[in-house]
């Protein structure tokens, strides 16, 4: 696992969302794919062949297979996720959203390609908010 240093509290930022894109999982991600692109959506992010992230214009939604939310993920916010969709919000500031969550923090996790994330069970489901540590070395956040 890559090796990630948090941002010092004192120069972090708000919590406002910068973007919130719908996160489902899909048994069959390939078909999935094709059925966005009939629509219009463009692969722009790709964390292999088990999640991918696609956009149209200014919407984006975010794609996995069951497998990659029980390898990748906290176990609890896997099993949310064989519920339902997720948000999944990108913000300036985790340790700021964390100061105003109501809700529980269930997992949390800093990823190999540099994105803090916290997966909190909201009363509407699972949300997962990231935070960007370093800039992505192909374009995709």
């Amino acid at each position: 696992m890559a090796n990630f240093s948090l941002p010092d509290i004192g120069t972090r930022l708000t919590p406002h969302p910068q973007r919130v894109t719908p996160f489902y999982v899909v048994d069959d991600i390939n078909a999935a794919r094709r059925r966005y692109s009939a629509l219009g959506f463009d692969v722009t992010e790709s964390e292999g062949p088990e999640c991918l992230g696609m956009t149209a214009g200014e919407t984006g939604i975010m794609l996995a297979t069951p497998l990659h939310a029980v390898r990748t993920m906290p176990k609890e916010a896997a099993k949310s996720l064989q519920k339902g969709p997720a948000l999944y919000v990108s913000v300036e500031s985790i340790d700021a959203v964390r100061c105003s969550l109501a809700d529980p923090i269930i997992g949390e996790r800093v990823t190999e390609y540099g994105t803090w994330e916290i997966f909190v069970e909201s009363r509407v489901g699972l949300v997962i908010f990231a935070e960007q540590l370093t800039e992505p070395e192909n374009g995709s956040n």
